[in-house]
């Protein structure tokens, strides 16, 4: 990606889709690893949760804002994208979540979160294909300037931090499940104090024990 690419609304779907999939396959992963050996210790334990909870909650976040910003806009500028599939995936996929929210926030079930996990695959990975093929960031700049891009990935951000949380927690696991190349363009899309204050000193004990599971 270049620079000039960060306000691109294309390049931050696919951060976050990038983002997502290494969620998904790391909490499959280490579940099935402690359902063969248990939690090695309370530390990686509570960042194993950690981990699994943040990505159940930015997942959340995504489609809503996809569901409520962004294919209502995009209907009219991109019509040949089969809006209704993407909706009845999301629709597929949301009780999913619901129920892995709710497993990894008790005494969690690793063979049922792993059932949980592989059932949103399934679906996840045609899903972002289909997302990324039709919304394109080439796509998006032919029909969207760089000033409504802004405005949209704004209204967006808002969204995730209303309907994602806790900060200390999903902020962390979005940019540190990118390799280094793409946090830089993920971290500009977010506010200064966050990537140089929050996450890297007032955050950081909350967050760390997720660090196992992180590219860090």
């Amino acid at each position: 990606m270049e620079g000039e690419r960060l306000v691109r609304v294309g390049d931050a779907r696919l951060l976050i889709h990038q983002s997502i999939s290494r969620g998904l396959h790391m909490s499959g992963l280490y579940g099935r690893i402690f359902m063969g050996s248990g939690l090695p210790g309370e530390k990686i334990g509570r960042g194993f949760v950690d981990y699994v909870r943040s990505l159940a909650s930015v997942l959340h976040a995504h489609h809503l804002a996809e569901d409520e910003l962004e294919f209502p806009l995009f209907r009219d500028l991109l019509p040949e994208a089969p809006y209704e599939q993407l909706a009845e995936e999301h629709r597929r996929i949301k009780p999913i979540v619901d129920e892995i929210r709710l497993k990894i926030e008790r005494a969690p079930s690793l063979e049922r979160i792993d059932t949980l996990l592989t059932m949103v695959a399934r679906i996840w990975g045609s899903h972002i294909a289909i997302e990324e093929a039709h919304f394109s960031p080439d796509k998006i700049d032919a029909v969207m300037s760089a000033d409504d891009q802004l405005s949209l990935l704004a209204r967006i951000g808002e969204a995730n931090q209303e309907h994602s949380g806790p900060d200390y927690l999903v902020m962390p696991f979005t940019l540190f499940n990118l390799p280094q190349k793409d946090r830089a363009y993920m971290s500009g899309l977010m506010p200064p104090v966050v990537t140089r204050h929050l996450i890297p000193v007032a955050w950081k004990e909350k967050w760390q024990p997720m660090s196992p599971f992180l590219l860090i």
